[in-house]
């Protein structure tokens, strides 16, 4: 588990998804997460909202996409509440998979494989 406070993406390079929404991508607040992007569609449509509201989250592999790692908000996280789980999660940090030839994935090409 991680927790994490959102942005939508603005670079160009990210494509936006089939509804023209770009993805909106997390800064790791704390805990250790493997990757911190949600589809821009599915975050509007889940009602979350972007910075300053905090989510605690948490990754997984979706079968239809197993080179991408997702994540998945699970429930936000109010400033007192934070204080505990910083605690307990520690500093943030990103650790973004690797490729087989050692070098970091590309985020944006994940971002695109995962449009809804």
């Amino acid at each position: 588990m991680f927790l994490a406070q959102f942005q939508q993406v603005t670079s160009d390079k990210f494509d936006g998804d089939k509804n023209t929404n770009k993805p909106f991508i997390g800064d790791v607040i704390s805990g250790v997460a493997t990757g911190s992007l949600i589809n821009g569609t599915m975050f509007v449509r889940n009602g979350l909202q972007p910075y300053p509201t905090m989510y605690a989250c948490e990754n997984f592999i979706d079968p239809e996409y197993p080179d991408n790692v997702q994540t998945r908000v699970l429930t936000p996280v109010s400033p007192l509440e934070y204080i505990a789980l910083q605690k307990e999660l520690g500093k943030g940090k990103l650790n973004l998979p690797t490729v087989s030839n050692g070098n970091t994935a590309p985020v944006a090409s994940k971002a695109k494989q995962a449009v809804v």
